[in-house]
């Protein structure tokens, strides 16, 4: 599991970077998606999730819904950002603020759930 959080984590700085290049540059460079959309999105909804429920370990499942949540409402910012950058600047950069700050949040969650699979293997 470790190689997919550590993709999840490259996957989003680069999803990151585009958005912030889209704010800077014009909607034109947008490659926005929903939180189902990316490759972390369709691994979560699916072989991540069942990995996580065979884990049947209480920490993992918590941060596995924790880590959905701020994957989702960081899609959104940045759908939300882009969306608003042409008419109102002021709104698309407290969005864009909004979506660094869930970023941070997202990799927190996902370096934590790391943690915690790599305890869980050292003990098996």
């Amino acid at each position: 599991m470790a190689i997919q959080i550590l993709r999840a984590v490259t996957q989003h700085v680069n999803y990151l970077k585009m958005v912030r290049r889209c704010l800077e540059q014009g909607p034109e460079h947008s490659l926005c998606c929903d939180h189902h959309s990316c490759l972390f999105g369709k691994w979560y909804d699916s072989d991540g999730s069942a990995m996580i429920e065979a884990m049947k370990l209480p920490e993992a499942t918590r941060l596995w819904g924790e880590i959905g949540q701020h994957h989702e409402i960081f899609h959104d910012d940045s759908i939300a950002a882009v969306q608003a950058r042409g008419a109102d600047m002021a709104h698309a950069s407290r969005l864009e603020t909004a979506m660094m700050q869930r970023f941070t949040l997202l990799v927190n969650r996902l370096l934590a759930l790391d943690e915690i699979v790599n305890q869980k293997a050292m003990v098996a």
